[in-house]
């Protein structure tokens, strides 16, 4: 927020004659919209957050494996990155983000990074552990 002040000349005259003049001083609060810095994504919670390698989890209707992510300051260029591979996701609101997830991501045991990724800035979440036993 901005604030700018504004001077004017005030004259004030009655019937033609010049009766005084004024300098007024005017303060603006120059609000600037659209401008503010995003703020980078943060990941508060997955789930599931573990399964064993190649055994589907929390299966959908169209027997894919899914994930959620409660977040904070999601966007609808927000998605869901699993290790470094940025999965399709679906935006639900700024708190919250699923995501099929392929199999061949969880084929293989390891501890993989989940973080969330704002593809217009390139912002960056925190990580949290998805653990393929």
């Amino acid at each position: 927020m901005q604030i700018k002040s504004l001077k004017i000349k005030l004259i004030v005259s009655m019937k033609g004659k010049i009766v005084g003049t004024f300098v007024v001083a005017l303060f603006v609060l120059g609000l600037v919209v659209g401008c503010q810095q995003a703020q980078p994504p943060v990941l508060k919670e997955i789930g599931p957050v573990k399964t064993t390698a190649g055994v589907d989890f929390n299966i959908q209707p169209d027997g894919v494996s899914a994930m959620w992510a409660k977040a904070e300051n999601a966007t609808k260029t927000t998605v869901i990155v699993w290790g470094d591979k940025l999965i399709r996701t679906d935006y639900k609101s700024p708190d919250l983000l699923t995501a099929p997830v392929p199999k061949h991501l969880y084929a293989k045991p390891g501890q993989y990074q989940i973080t969330l990724l704002d593809t217009k800035t390139n912002a960056k979440s925190n990580s949290l552990v998805f653990t393929v036993d």
